[in-house]
This record gives structure tokens, sequence and C-alpha cells, in this order.
């Protein structure tokens, strides 16, 4: 590309750009401050709950019915929750999921043993369901540090899927022959 054509790509694809860029942001957050970000997104969802159970408050209908009334009374009430303990709340559902994993894990174990003698993949049931019960330990026993983890990992997938999205344009406008109808760029039929 020459000079014109990269200011030609930059002015025809600049909004292709904000997806990947904003990902790539986001990835890099999720991967150098992974207990900010969860912090952070524990208090958008409190922030997220207290805005639904004010907007539920105001309407009409909670003023005739007081289960509306209750449920957005409670929905404020969460949202407050989240946002002063966001590192509590967090916990709390990490240790819920954890909690969640045991039992299907455990009800998965009996459900692979009913099948003993019956089916040739046994061992290949129990050896799935033997490694998400320790999932579901570890989940209960350190959630913090697995939840940092899994938040720096997704950070990483995101970092690879924002540079994938920005190769994608640049190879899309290189490779494709365009024509500019004045009001968007098509593909050349």
């Amino acid at each position: 590309m020459n000079n014109k054509s990269i200011k030609d790509f930059f002015q025809k694809n600049a909004v292709s750009f904000i997806v990947p860029l904003i990902m790539l942001i986001v990835g890099l957050f999720f991967v150098f401050f992974p207990g900010s970000a969860i912090s952070i997104t524990v208090k958008v969802v409190g922030i997220a709950f207290v805005i639904v159970g004010a907007v539920m408050a105001c309407t009409l209908l909670a003023a005739y019915s007081p289960i509306t009334l209750s449920i957005a009374i409670v929905l404020v009430a969460f949202g407050i929750i989240c946002i002063a303990f966001p590192g509590v709340i967090a916990a709390f559902i990490v240790k819920a999921i954890g909690v969640m994993v045991l039992i299907n894990s455990a009800i998965r174990i009996h459900d692979a043993y009913m099948v003993k003698g019956r089916s040739d993949h046994f061992v290949q049931y129990i050896i799935n369901d033997i490694i998400t019960l320790v999932l579901g330990i570890v989940l209960v026993a350190i959630p913090l540090d697995i939840a940092s983890t899994l938040v720096m990992i997704i950070g990483v997938i995101m970092i690879i899927l924002g540079i994938s999205n920005i190769i994608t344009v640049i190879r899309v406008y290189r490779d494709g022959r365009y024509i500019d109808d004045g009001s968007d760029v098509v593909w050349e039929e």
C-alpha cells in the first residue's frame, strides 16, 4: 500500500478498528490487572442492578403491585451491595459456581456408575467427572486466585481475537477489489 492507499484505508475502515481495539485494551487490562477487572465487572453489574431496580420502582406497575416494588427494592439493594463489596460478591459467586460444579459432578459420577458394564466409555465418563470434581473443589477452596487466572486467560484470548480481527480488516482491504459508491464500500461483482 502506498501513502494514498494507507490514508484511504484508514478513512474507509476506521470504524472496523473500533471493536478490535476495544478488545485489545480490555484484554490487556484483564491480563495486567485481573483483580481489578473482577472488581470493576462486579461494580458494573451492581450499577446495572441499581438502574434496573430504580426504573422498575418508578413504573406505574410498581405503584399497583407490591411484588414488583419488592423486586425493585431487592435489585437496588443487591446493586448497592455489589458496588460496596465487589470482592466479597465475586468470591461468593465463584464459590457458588464451585458448589454447583461439585454437585453436578457427584451426580454425573453416580450416573456413570449406573452404566458400568453396559457402556464401553465408562472409564472416559469417570475421568471426565473426576476432573470436573477437582475443578469444583478448586473453585470452592481458592476462588479468587482461580478467578484471576481465568480473567487473565480471557484477556489473552481477547488480545488474540483483537489482533486477528485487525489482521482480517487489513487483509480484506488489501485482497478485495472495492467500488466506492459514495455511501459505503461494497464488493465489486
